[in-house]
């Protein structure tokens, strides 16, 4: 513009002057000529000046510029800087119109991750970052919307610098608090998911990768079928492809490309997402900014860092759940501001375990916890009207509750932790539920009550119940079993004349009845946990005080027994039906020492008419009046065929226990502890009994691998036959960092005493009493196990697997062929035969028995 100007200054005025030195006709012509060509070429200036003097032209202009100078030479660095330093001033500026200042948010993240790319320094760019958030902080009337998501978008794609990370995550913090202050809540929302964009992307750069049930690189069998087709799909494919040429397109066409994108992307309101695969495509290569050392023994508390400082930042902003509830520094913002920042702080943790990221933080659960807790100390009052219609429901389904809002966020974590693998945190995750849930019914928070055990139902329900896999269901196994030996509070402060089929009591019931294939023994220990609960059994936990106990069984408890008795017997493990009836049997013995001999005329008669019937129904079905159609019947048949007896399970000794109940019963006068009937070879050991199991053909053979994962920690995987996996885990669900080999502390004998309980599976349990002598409190009397429940001789499986196996396992691979993690591998065959050795005329078989409990007819 300035060169027009001194053009039409020499053409309008030097010229004419020139020519006027010799006038005449033709120089006059010129010089007016001249001058009014002078004045054309002002005028154009003047008004192409005015056209490009305004915000629009001056953001396209600069944004143009630096799209055009993106992946150009070195030389062009210095002019690529300016025209972000100008950018950023322009982002800094809300002033803008909305398009162009979304224009200018983009091509600023554009510049600045080229900027990354090509080596700059990255204390510069997050100074930068930094000076935009200070310039947006000054103005009052905000609209910043476009540059909180350039920020986030530039966070996730320099993760790995922890210079800019920290920048980003400061600035988006800061327009949030102020935001909300200010009480712009949409803006503080779009501030804080950004904030949650870019720590789940900077935790996904620093948080070591935990996929052991995945990743982890085990031998393969030489009898998999699959071994040859998967060589084969390894093979390289660029023999039996043709070569193709590639014609890069120029340059032109290239920054023309970009600029339409940049321009059809600014158009609409920008998401985090479509500007990051943006800045994906134009940087194709991840930055380099800072690299990372991932052995740096700071690695893991760098995550633990971030991820409890952001949850504090969170928490410290959360809005008040109630517009009557004080003492939340977010105050209250409409009905779903609550809800939505539980909601951000769960996301935060799902990314991880959608990520395979396990951090050893639990901020995010022990905050939601809190929280809640608070939520039922400010709630429990007034009591809520008894709703006996059910009319509530519809109004919660459109309006969540803060608790239940809670509830489905750690509900989430939960599921997310389990598909993950971590069922360690998964089952810690549902005891938080677990603790919510007796907080609650403490206080009198029926409603809370209700939601936290539906969560716990739902999450057992959904990642445990709806599978086919055996291994994902011995997972849900492990992770109810936890559940069910903290559920004793529970269910004392629960009341017990509820008969919903969806009230917590009937939930807790209906819990161990989710993982197929375990859901008898889980039952077994519910009904423990239920006898615990009303003072039956003592509780193991010291740090609680034992309840009174009582002498007999509450009346609810005896006609639940009876209730579950009815519809259990016949079921495919006697270990439910014996604690059942053995539970009753006490419970006789004991009214009988106080002079009362009903109980057990009713547990006589019960057995007399109950189970003749029932083995009437066996008799028929042994008798071959009832066969399994040979093709599959309609839903309508079969729902017909309900009351046919179909094929039950016929257990000798729970008949002979029966048996010897109903002789015990028609004696009166007998005042001794009675004795459970000895089953056959049921005091043998179990060492013996592993031996022989071990030489049997159907012998169920699985291994063992000893692995270390990502943070060298010691971790037993376990291959199926059919090729699942899962971890070796002890009773908490724990399985990282607690097992070692060798010599190292307690290390060994714990993984002894884990491997030892799972080799061993349901040989472990004692025969004569199936286990449930332990509810006895020693008024019947199991000879075979001493009232322990197991067989004879755990003990001295776990110490001769400590000294003749775990100790001599090595601590690196021991063959050059190995995977680097896998350092040893063994098989349950293998760890039964180095226990019990060649020799099985060594090995213990039996153990002396009283002789004087007679063996009783096998059916009443």
């Amino acid at each position: 513009m300035a060169a027009w100007v001194g053009v039409a200054a020499v053409v309008g005025v030097c010229v004419p002057l020139g020519l006027a030195v010799n006038p005449s006709a033709l120089t006059t012509r010129v010089a007016f000529t001249c001058f009014i060509g002078s004045i054309v070429i002002v005028g154009w200036v003047t008004l192409n000046g005015a056209r490009r003097a305004t915000p629009e032209w001056l953001v396209r202009h600069v944004a143009t510029r630096v799209l055009r100078l993106r992946g150009r030479r070195p030389r062009a660095r210095r002019e690529l800087a300016g025209r972000i330093t100008v950018l950023g001033d322009l982002v800094g500026s809300p002033r803008l119109p909305v398009r162009e200042h979304r224009l200018a948010a983009v091509a600023w993240a554009v510049g600045l991750t080229v900027q990354v790319r090509a080596g700059a320094d990255v204390d510069d760019v997050a100074q930068a970052v930094r000076e935009v958030g200070a310039d947006l902080s000054r103005e009052t009337t905000p609209d910043h919307r476009a540059a909180i998501t350039a920020i986030a978008a530039l966070g996730e794609r320099t993760s790995r610098s922890l210079s800019i990370s920290d920048a980003v995550m400061d600035v988006l913090f800061d327009l949030a608090v102020q935001n909300r202050a200010a009480g712009r809540h949409q803006v503080a929302a779009e501030a804080l998911d950004a904030v949650v964009d870019a720590v789940s992307a900077r935790l996904a750069e620093i948080t070591p990768s935990q996929q052991v049930l995945t990743l982890v690189i085990l031998p393969r069998s030489s009898a998999d079928p699959r071994r040859a087709q998967a060589t084969k799909a390894e093979l390289p494919s660029r023999f039996s492809r043709r070569r193709t040429i590639v014609v890069p397109p120029t340059s032109s066409n290239r920054d023309q490309h970009v600029i339409e994108r940049v321009n059809e992307l600014t158009r609409q309101p920008v998401s985090v997402a479509d500007l990051g695969q943006l800045l994906a495509d134009l940087v194709p290569d991840r930055t380099t900014g800072q690299r990372l050392n991932r052995d740096a023994p700071t690695f893991g508390d760098q995550s633990y860092e971030l991820l409890e400082s952001t949850v504090d930042r969170m928490i410290g902003v959360l809005t008040s759940p109630t517009p009557t509830s004080i003492g939340w520094a977010g105050g209250h913002h409409e009905a779903s501001g609550f809800s939505t920042d539980v909601e951000r702080l769960g996301n935060l943790g799902l990314r991880l375990y959608a990520g395979h990221r396990y951090s050893r933080s639990d901020a995010i659960e022990t905050h939601l916890e809190t929280v809640a807790a608070k939520l039922i100390g400010t709630a429990a009052a007034p009591p809520t009207p008894r709703d006996r219609t059910r009319w509530r429901i519809a109004h919660l389904s459109r309006r969540p509750s803060p608790a239940s809002m809670i509830a489905a966020t750690l509900q989430d974590l939960a599921i997310g932790a389990f598909e993950a693998g971590y069922d360690r945190r998964a089952l810690l995750t549902s005891r938080r539920l677990l603790s919510l849930a007796t907080t609650s019914a403490i206080a009198g928070d029926h409603m809370s009550t209700r939601s936290y055990t539906e969560a716990i139902y739902r999450f057992i329900n959904r990642t445990t119940y709806h599978t086919g896999s055996t291994a994902v269901a011995e997972r849900g196994a492990l992770i109810i079993a936890g559940l069910i030996r903290e559920s004793d509070d529970l269910r004392r402060a629960l009341p017990a004349d509820e008969a919903d089929p969806d009230d917590p009591v009937s939930l807790l019931r209906a819990l161990p009845w989710q993982a197929s294939g375990f859901e008898f023994v889980l039952a077994a220990a519910a009904w423990q946990s239920e006898l615990r609960a009303v003072g039956w059994l003592r509780d193991a936990r010291p740090r609680l005080p034992d309840p009174t106990a009582d002498e007999r069984l509450p009346s609810a408890i005896r006609e639940e027994a009876f209730k579950e008795l009815n519809l259990q017997l016949g079921g495919a493990d006697p270990i439910y039906p014996a604690f059942l009836l053995l539970t009753l049997w006490a419970d006789a013995v004991a009214a009988r020492l106080r002079g009362d001999n009903q109980p057990a005329s009713k547990l006589a008669s019960y057995l007399g008419a109950y189970l003749a019937d029932h083995l009437a129904e066996l008799d028929d079905h042994h008798q071959g009046d009832w066969s399994e159609p040979d093709e599959p019947l309609p839903n309508d048949e079969r729902e017909n065929l309900d009351d046919v007896p179909g094929p039950q399970f016929d257990s000798p000794q729970l008949w002979r226990i029966a048996n010897t109940i109903t002789v015990w019963a028609q004696q009166p006068e007998t005042k001794a502890a009675p004795v459970i009937p000895a089953a056959k070879e049921g005091a043998r050991h179990l060492l013996s009994l592993l031996a022989e199991a071990a030489r049997t053909p159907g012998f169920q053979d699985w291994t063992y691998h000893g692995v270390t994962d990502a943070e060298d920690s010691s971790v037993v995987v376990i291959r199926y036959p059919d090729g699942e996996r899962i971890l070796l885990r002890d009773e908490e669900a724990g399985g990282r960092g607690l097992f070692s080999w060798g010599y190292s502390g307690d290390g060994p004998h714990t993984l002894a005493e884990a491997l030892a309980r799972h080799a061993a599976g349901s040989l472990l349990r004692c025969t004569d009493c199936f286990g449930a002598s332990s509810i006895a409190r020693s008024l019947i009397v199991c000879a075979a196990c001493a009232n322990s429940g197991h067989r004879p001789g755990i003990a001295n499986f776990t110490m001769l697997l400590v000294s003749r196996v775990i100790s001599s396992l090595p601590r690196e691979a021991h063959t050059p062929s190995a995977p680097s993690n896998v350092l040893w591998t063994l098989t349950r065959a293998e760890l039964i035969r180095s226990t019990t050795g060649r020799d099985p005329r060594r090995t213990p078989r039996a153990r002396r028995t009283p002789d004087d409990a007679p063996e009783p007819s096998p059916a009443p």
